[in-house]
């Protein structure tokens, strides 16, 4: 991207900077460092842009003072973010090839095409104020109430239906209870509570009174002054730690409805407490890994803090050169773009529902092959687009496009031309029907030797009064063998060469700077970096690893006394493997998402080596994989949020009360509310919660008991067969040794380029999209990427720069309120059948099955 860069683009990097495009840009006088220096002796740095304007909108030109009465005579213009300072980024317009083969020992770094500082500076300050107060009263009730109101009426839907998705961005960012049980579920996003809380935090800041007391030698105010960022975001993330409750959650549900077991109050806390705690431990542990380096930029999290630029920073203090051209304000966008957001997502979600998938190759040819290749629901989706912002996300304004592209080309391959191959060579799985008779291809279901789609609930039986699950031999044995379809192959292969080339290419390009860094923490070293962000994150005091090391320690003991002494069975060594697979895989999946914002899951390998090491025990099976992912979920989770922290300079204690108070604030509310809903609603209660029932009919979870169903009763081997078993064992070879070869080319023919040959990235896509969901995303993510990643950012990056992120905030806004309000009309109002709204019973795209929107 560096080659179409202009003299101005430049120009507005450096202003972006802090620093001027005089001949003495980047200088400071010799009194402004030396108070610079005498502040950050007192705990506090105060770095200000030329206007003297601070990140609250206050005007501090002229002489200030600082803490301890040290006076500053002029504003301090903020440093230049030097990248020579720094450990080589892991961007794409690095000029020098990296000689080493290594990441931490690449050279020739050029600022004017740092896309770090080109990312990250038009949407997070450069400056602070380090007296500001942040974890407040306010704070402290905002964040209960609304930590409490997202835990009790929704849950993380995605997780629970399809173990992730392709493109996470603060919509994903939603959690568990009532509602989790619904047919169709009902959520709420954190992006509402940051809406909300706006207006009643400085509603709080004019009203509450502001006298103060003391009280453990420390003076408490009610109300601290003004309603500021630091605040803003903090109760942001008490309530999305409250609210992204743990994927345990799933087993004591399914273990409650379909495994009919009693699990009391005690037994779920102790369970979901000791997941969420150690994933906690682990995210404060890996910090120096993957919150400090400054190439580590989290792309998922820019639409966040657009938001929040959206709120707090005048309108063009961090955007580039030039783009005060552009009159409305970011906050005006915002808002704009939610509204018609909102508007166009009436379309999609209930008049025109057809809009989220339309299948191009169907409208041209009627044949089989057009379906099977071209149908979003029943076939690869091929020339399939969708005008549904729920199936799209601000991920694709927020990931990079080179990022864009690897994927892209990866679910090609995977999704479409892999098992093309397959079904025309007839292997195994490609003559599975579907519901209506043709050739099953885009289905999760497993199949029999005749070919019929079979319920995984026949793999087992529930033992009467509470006596838990058993394998159903009887019917295994007189339907087998089971295969799955070819495309449902290729994502398990897909999902193992990722897992095995995440590691590759961690260890070959990472290894030495992890290596040192490791070295760091065990010697108590603290925050390295001299980027502005580390520079002003030195005033405050770190929280030691060891608090965190304590953390895991604590309640890793407690995961082996419930595993052993709860209904949550785990043998003590499957304890231990479990979290050593998650440790293990945490650290390069969080690299591999704080660069891309793709995540990568641990659910695949999980139930495989569960599955492996305990065949027949569905329990143990469905409790492995829940505490093995849900570790490593909860700490690349935290771990975003801690880069927020660390973007708007909030103090890391503050941050570490946040997720703790959050954290334990989610697990007693959600069990809570689930285990009685459960008693009453349940299988000894009203048996309202069942399968079939149109409004309560549990899908989540029962997606989740299902699939643990098969793994346990079945196995890895009788589940692939033995062809594609091999298959997919050559999978985890080949994501070894693929990434060899660029790093190796690389030694022989030094080339920035063949960091790009990612193929960790490559297969993240398709491991992800998961078999069975709407396949009418790709392309059109595609082309919204290009034309904002690609075509406005090359040619108009002063309004990129200005209005990008802030724009997909605004309209991932608008789909949850326009999802909030849909929903509920649709539980009165009924909107006629027409064609493009055909019957439910059909597919949206029912052109391709030849029939009408009738269905006839």
């Amino acid at each position: 991207m560096s080659q179409g860069m202009t003299s101005a683009t430049r120009r507005s990097q450096n202003s972006l900077a802090g620093v001027s495009n005089h001949s003495n840009e980047g200088t400071r006088t010799e009194h402004s460092t030396e108070n610079e220096q005498n502040l950050g002796n007192r705990g506090a740095l105060y770095e200000q842009d030329q206007t003297g304007l601070r990140q609250d909108g206050t005007n501090h030109a002229g002489p200030q003072v600082g803490p301890g009465g040290v006076t500053i005579h002029h504003p301090m213009i903020a440093p230049k973010d030097d990248p020579l300072k720094h450990d080589a980024a892991y961007v794409a317009n690095e000029k020098a090839g990296i000689i080493k083969g290594d990441v931490e020992h690449a050279g020739g770094y050029d600022e004017e095409d740092d896309m770090i500082a080109r990312a990250i500076n038009s949407i997070v300050p450069q400056t602070d104020d380090p007296t500001e107060p942040a974890f407040t009263f306010r704070v402290m009730l905002l964040g209960t109430l609304w930590g409490v109101a997202l835990c009790a009426c929704n849950r993380f839907v995605f997780l629970t239906a399809c173990d992730s998705i392709p493109n996470r961005s603060t919509l994903t960012f939603v959690v568990i209870s009532i509602f989790a049980f619904r047919t169709v579920p009902f959520t709420i996003s954190a992006t509402v509570v940051t809406l909300l809380a706006y207006p009643m935090g400085t509603f709080m800041a004019r009203f509450l009174p502001r006298a103060n007391f003391n009280a453990f030698g420390h003076s408490w105010g009610l109300n601290p002054g003004p309603f500021r960022m630091k605040e803003h975001v903090l109760i942001s993330l008490i309530a999305s730690s409250a609210g992204s409750i743990s994927y345990g959650m799933d087993n004591l549900a399914a273990q409650m409805i379909s495994g009919n077991q009693d699990i009391t109050f005690g037994q779920g806390i102790g369970w979901i407490l000791c997941i969420q705690m150690i994933g906690l431990g682990l995210a404060g542990v890996l910090r120096r890994f993957v919150i400090w380096p400054r190439e580590m930029i989290w792309p998922g999290n820019f639409s966040t803090l657009a938001l929040y630029a959206s709120y707090w920073q005048e309108d063009n203090a961090l955007a580039a050169e030039g783009a005060a051209k552009y009159k409305w304000s970011r906050y005006k966008m915002f808002w704009v773009a939610l509204f018609a957001m909102f508007v166009w997502e009436w379309f999609p979600l209930f008049i025109f529902p057809a809009l989220q998938a339309v299948s191009l190759l169907c409208w041209f040819s009627k044949k089989p092959s057009a379906k099977n290749f071209g149908s979003a629901f029943t076939g690869h989706g091929a020339i399939s687009f969708t005008f549904d912002w729920t199936l799209v996300t601000s991920g694709v304004m927020t990931t990079p496009f080179w990022v864009t592209c690897l994927m892209f080309s990866g679910n090609i391959f995977f999704c479409w031309i892999c098992p093309s191959i397959l079904n025309a060579v007839g292997a195994a799985g490609s003559n599975n029907l579907g519901a209506n008779g043709e050739v099953a291809i885009n289905s999760s279901s497993m199949f029999d030797a005749s070919g019929a789609a079979v319920n995984a609930k026949k793999f087992y039986i529930t033992i009467p009064n509470g006596g838990g699950l058993a394998v159903n031999h009887t019917f295994i044995e007189a339907h087998g063998p089971f295969t799955i379809t070819t495309q449902f192959y290729m994502a398990y292969a897909a999902g193992f060469f990722n897992l095995a080339a995440t590691l590759s290419h961690i260890f070959l390009w990472y290894g030495p700077q992890i290596m040192r860094q490791t070295r760091q923490m065990l010697k108590g070293e603290g925050r390295e970096g001299e980027d502005v962000h580390n520079r002003l994150m030195k005033a405050y005091p770190e929280v030691p690893e060891w608090i965190y090391g304590i953390f895991l320690v604590v309640f890793f003991v407690g995961m082996i006394i419930v595993g052993k002494y709860t209904p949550f069975v785990l043998p003590a060594w499957s304890v231990i493997v479990a979290a050593l697979i998650s440790f293990v895989f945490t650290l390069p999946i969080a690299i591999i998402q704080s660069i891309t914002g793709q995540q990568i899951g641990l659910n695949i390998v999980s139930e495989m080596v569960a599955g492996y090491a305990m065949p027949g025990n569905l329990v143990a099976v469905m409790c492995f994989k829940s505490f093995c992912y849900n570790i490593m979920i909860q700490a690349t989770a935290l771990l975003a949020d801690l880069k927020i922290g660390h973007y708007l300079h909030i103090a890391p204690a503050s941050m570490f009360w946040t997720q703790v108070y959050g954290n334990f604030l989610g697990v007693f509310v959600a069990t809570g509310i689930n285990i009685p809903l459960i008693n009453a609603w349940g299988p000894n209660g009203s048996n309202k919660i069942k399968a079939g029932d149109p409004f309560w009919g549990n899908n989540s979870y029962g997606l989740f008991f299902n699939a643990g169903g098969i793994w346990g009763a079945l196995g890895p081997k009788a589940l692939f067969g033995d062809a594609y078993h091999n298959m997919i064992m050559l999978a985890f070879l080949f994501g070894f040794i693929l990434p060899v070869v660029p790093w190796a080319l690389n030694k022989w023919h030094p080339s920035r380029w063949w960091i790009y040959c990612n193929f960790a990235i490559f297969s993240i896509q398709y491991s992800l999209a998961q078999t069975g969901y709407t396949q009418s995303w790709l392309w059109t993510g595609w082309i919204i990427a290009f034309v904002f990643q690609f075509l406005i950012y090359r040619n108009k990056f002063a309004w990129w720069s200005k209005y990008n992120y802030v724009l997909g905030a605004g309209f991932d806004s608008g789909l949850v309120l326009a999802t909030l309000v849909t929903l509920a009309v649709q539980n009165y109002v009924a909107f006629p059948l027409w064609a493009g709204n055909p019957i439910s019973s059909g597919h949206l795209d029912y052109y391709c099955d030849g029939v009408d929107y009738l269905g006839n």
